[in-house]
């Protein structure tokens, strides 16, 4: 909004200077710059309302589970933002062969998906290992 004080000053000094279609054309300009910032406000809190994600969180995440030793594909995967914060589920296969290997493999992959997504309150991961024994 700055940038527009000074765009109004401008406008009003060329028009003392003898140029008087300045004030004009720099209000077209300032208004357009507000209109283009409107509309990407306006896209983003529509986005967040719908209960809408960035593909570029999605995909962090999922990349970032999938570099977890242990895991070998992420099946489903859903971010949705509560308030300022992301909220998680993921539902992951692990090749673990035992109950304590797929707690730690399961420990890591909260570790790593915290530190990809600094804003990320709760991360719940849903595991599914076809081969473990209980030990």
């Amino acid at each position: 909004m700055v940038s527009s004080s000074f765009a109004v000053i401008a406008g009003a000094i060329g028009a003392m200077l003898g140029f008087p279609v300045a004030d004009p054309i720099v209000g077209i300009l300032s208004s357009g710059a507000i209109i283009v910032l409107l509309w990407g406000t306006v896209k983003r809190i529509g986005r967040r309302l719908m209960d809408g994600i960035e593909p570029n969180l999605v995909d962090r995440a999922n990349t970032a589970l999938l570099a977890v030793p242990g895991i070998t594909t992420v099946d489903r995967l859903h971010l949705r933002w509560v308030g300022h914060r992301l909220q998680g589920i993921a539902g992951v296969s692990i090749g673990a062969s035992t109950t304590a290997e797929a707690a730690a493999t399961v420990h890591e992959a909260r570790r790593m998906v915290n530190q990809a997504m600094s804003n990320l309150e709760d991360f719940l991961i849903a595991q599914h290992s076809p081969s473990i024994s209980v030990n």
